[in-house]
């Protein structure tokens, strides 16, 4: 007898049942099928697919994961390559042996592709997403073989791959989609709800990203209506998420309040040559005692370790 068959029982003697009696068996079965759904909000209720998706890029951006749309499956691996190469990151991942994964042409690209689970030495990994909650901008990640939960946590970066169509408008309906795909009985061992990329403020409220988990998530949203609105000219300039805003570069040497942003005064404005400085220059003995109080500094106050990798 297994330990849990003891402890059944156990539970049964202690009720003077066996286990075996169908109107118990009945009430049970019963119950579990006219389970009744909890509050749901209003946030996400009454609106299309294409509100749904809306809603739920602009709560996972409000919860700090990035986003890049695509059209169709096939451009999965270029937009992986793409935010690889924009985050100056190596171009290797690790992903599942997930179909949605597998069938894809990584061939195409120069990534280095891996399989299998993490054992935390994998910097950026590729998942498939179950599901997305567009109430909070949520990803549901359902463990297996072709998904191990080990690249959903390890990694410092994680790249989730998303069907529009999966985007469910609350939790409960992700609940049921998932009971009717597995059964009862037969269910993930491990659903991974994941909002955002892993960040902890326990400590003197400093946040931290990266406290348990990757640092950064971003999601490749599998949209075709996205093609189709760009084919009917009615898509916006660019889709929310996928294109970042453009890099401002300026000096900020000799910077002025009364400078205009060239770096130039305007002719009219120039202000009067400062007065000459009364401070007498030093002697070579003096430079020398000052530098020698350097030296000495800088032995009593050794400089600190650098920062750990692992610090944002």
């Amino acid at each position: 007898m297994t330990p849990r068959e003891q402890v059944f029982s156990t539970i049964r003697r202690s009720l003077g049942v066996n286990g075996l009696e169908a109107p118990r068996a009945a009430i049970v079965a019963e119950r579990l099928a006219r389970r009744a759904p909890g509050v749901l909000p209003a946030r996400a209720q009454g609106k299309s697919a294409a509100q749904r998706v809306e809603l739920f890029i602009a709560m996972a951006e409000a919860s700090a994961a990035t986003l890049s749309v695509v059209a169709g499956p096939h451009d999965v691996p270029a937009a992986v390559a793409d935010y690889l190469r924009g985050h100056n990151l190596a171009p290797t991942v690790r992903r599942g042996d997930d179909p949605r994964l597998s069938g894809l042409p990584w061939a195409k690209t120069a990534l280095g592709v891996s399989t299998g689970r993490s054992f935390g030495d994998d910097e950026s990994a590729v998942s498939a997403a179950f599901g997305g909650v567009a109430e909070t901008g949520t990803l549901v990640l359902a463990s297996g073989p072709d998904n191990p939960t080990t690249l959903n946590f390890l990694p410092d970066n994680h790249i989730v791959v998303l069907d529009a169509a999966d985007v469910a408008a609350t939790y409960e309906d992700v609940w049921t989609r998932l009971r009717a795909r597995y059964g009862d009985g037969l269910m993930p061992r491990a659903v991974n709800w994941i909002t955002g990329p892993s960040r902890s403020a326990d400590i003197e409220q400093i946040l931290l990203m990266g406290a348990h988990g990757p640092r950064r998530l971003h999601i490749v949203l599998i949209d075709p209506a996205a093609r189709s609105a760009e084919a009917d000219g009615t898509a916006a300039a660019a889709p929310a998420g996928s294109t970042p805003s453009p890099v401002e570069v300026r000096s900020t040497l000799n910077v002025d309040a009364d400078t205009p942003e060239g770096g130039d005064e305007r002719p009219d404005e120039r202000k009067p040559d400062k007065p000459p400085s009364d401070t007498p220059a030093k002697t070579p003995q003096e430079e020398d005692d000052d530098d020698k109080l350097d030296e000495e500094l800088d032995d009593s106050f050794p400089a600190s370790d650098p920062p750990a990798s692992t610090q944002p």
